[in-house]
């Protein structure tokens, strides 16, 4: 919870910074010049280490031929019998030579001239005739540990200047051997007779400059790298902020959206609330039009039992079974597609065919063209694009005549024989041209006793199962020889369970019609 909190935090912190792109350029900016910074700083590092370096080995090179003059010239000139004399004023003596640490004052001075190097051969103590040195801070408590430890191997070492301008310091102990105590103990113008060995009579400092500012143009590829990496770091870190700007643009945009959909979701489920209660009651009207089974068995001379169920809440398929006196009407049609707008087209064809039983013309042909007329009106009326194929079957006496374009009708004799009509040419699609008196024909054919009709829409022969194979029409004819010999209500019922077990566990897309009728 703490990680996600903090998460939260620095989400908002992100997109306050997105909104106030000047301070996020500064920022980019700020860093991008301290990455120079740091390697500057890494580089006067280097700096330092190397004049530490420099500074030791110039000072043990100095040493060391300060050493080599006083063992291997003075001494052996002093050893020797001859002319030539060390002495500190051997410039104004014939066959003078200077003593070491003439040597050393000098060669500092010799040294100084090189601008970023000094050399300084010094001591709180000259020589009477000699020009007191004013010491650095530095060089005055170099030489006052050099005199506290003693040890001539001691150096002391540091640093000065500015981010552009380092200086090393080092100094060493001038340290007093036993021929160094017996000259000055005895020289007229030494400060102090009582030395003895191991004493410090001063320090050799070493200066060395590193004018950092000045050799700056050394670093040009360095520079020239930094210059171009700083332009590519700007120009990448602009390019983030805009893609991460229009981002939040988006995401703002979006939240929008979302909240507008929010909204639209709430709308759209009130909608669907009201349009699920009217649909519900669609299918319940559409369901109490159709003929109870009370109304099927008050028909003396037919056994009738019909099976509907519907693909949605309410269907498209349509059937029926009319009675006036001894003539029996028998409906069946599938609307296009299924729903409440095929379900309305459906409830239509019902209310006009019921009332065209009652008042219209008892021809066959008369009553589809006149049932025809009157869909066409609501169709225009409603402004739909459906339409219906439909049959009907009138039933007389021993005779049947078949009008209309639907299904082929599937007729079981007595004798098992079975019987398919093709509908093609018995009609046309109610519903697509005002008059189709030219296109019916109706069909007599006998209709005796123990013979049955079996009515049904494509949802029956169009079933899939799993494997995507349809029920088809001879899976019904052969159902219908299976089952013939049962009465009407229980061959209905076994024809389902045919039906259903081929489908199986698969998805219905298609209204379910199925209708079975038997010659008494």
């Amino acid at each position: 919870m703490q990680t996600h909190n903090s998460l939260k935090t620095l989400d908002r912190f992100w997109l306050k910074f997105m909104d106030r792109p000047l301070v996020f350029a500064v920022v980019v900016l700020l860093a991008l010049a301290l990455l120079p910074v740091a390697v500057w700083m890494d580089l006067r590092a280097i700096s330092d280490q190397s004049l530490r370096s420099q500074a030791i080995d110039l000072d043990k090179a100095i040493t060391e031929i300060r050493t080599y003059y006083a063992r291997n010239v003075v001494g052996r000139v002093q050893s020797a019998s001859g002319d030539i004399q060390p002495t500190h004023e051997y410039h104004e003596r014939d066959g003078g030579i200077p003593i070491p640490a003439t040597l050393s004052i000098e060669l500092g001075d010799v040294i100084g001239d090189q601008g970023t190097l000094e050399y300084r051969f010094v001591s709180d103590l000259p020589f009477t005739e000699r020009e007191t040195y004013e010491l650095t801070g530095f060089e005055q408590k170099a030489l006052a540990d050099f005199r506290e430890t003693r040890d001539p191997k001691d150096l002391e070492i540091g640093f000065t200047g500015s981010l552009f301008d380092r200086q090393v310091q080092i100094a060493s102990p001038v340290y007093m051997g036993a021929s160094c105590v017996a000259c000055h103990n005895t020289h007229p113008e030494s400060p102090k007779t009582d030395w003895v060995v191991g004493d410090i009579r001063g320090i050799q400092a070493i200066t060395i400059d590193q004018p950092i500012a000045e050799n700056l143009w050394s670093f040009k590829y360095l520079l020239t790298y930094f210059a171009g990496a700083g332009a590519f770091g700007i120009a990448f870190a602009g390019l983030q902020w805009r893609q991460a700007y229009r981002f939040h643009k988006m995401n703002g945009d979006l939240e929008a959206a979302n909240s507008e959909i929010s909204h639209l979701n709430e709308q759209l489920a009130s909608e669907n609330v009201r349009l699920g209660a009217e649909i519900e009651v669609a299918r319940q009207i559409q369901m109490m039009v159709l003929p109870t089974q009370n109304e099927l068995g008050e028909i003396d001379q037919l056994e009738v039992a019909a099976f509907m169920e519907p693909a949605d809440e309410v269907g498209g398929d349509y059937y029926d079974v009319l009675q006036l006196g001894d003539r029996v009407k028998i409906g069946i049609g599938d609307v296009t597609g299924h729903g409440l707008e095929s379900g309305v087209l459906m409830l239509m064809v019902q209310s006009v065919a019921v009332a065209l039983q009652e008042q219209g013309p008892s021809d066959p042909k008369q009553f589809l063209v006149a049932l025809n007329n009157a869909i066409c009106r609501n169709i225009k009326r409603t402004k739909t694009d459906k339409h219906l194929t439909l049959c009907f079957l009138d039933i007389e006496h021993d005779k049947l005549t078949l009008t209309g374009q639907h299904e082929e009708l599937i007729l079981l004799r007595r004798s098992g024989a079975v019987e398919t009509v093709d509908t093609l040419d018995l009609g046309f699609p109610v519903g697509l041209e005002d008059n189709i008196s030219e296109f019916v024909r109706p069909l007599p054919m006998p209709f005796e006793s123990g013979d049955t009709v079996v009515l049904y829409t494509d949802g029956v022969t169009e079933a899939e199962n799993s494997k995507g194979e349809m029920y088809g029409l001879d899976r019904l004819i052969a159902s219908t020889k299976d089952h013939g010999h049962k009465d009407a209500a229980r061959m209905l019922e076994a024809m389902i369970a045919d039906l259903r077990s081929h489908i199986g566990s698969a998805a219905v897309f298609d209204d379910i019609t199925l209708l079975v009728a038997r010659r008494r």
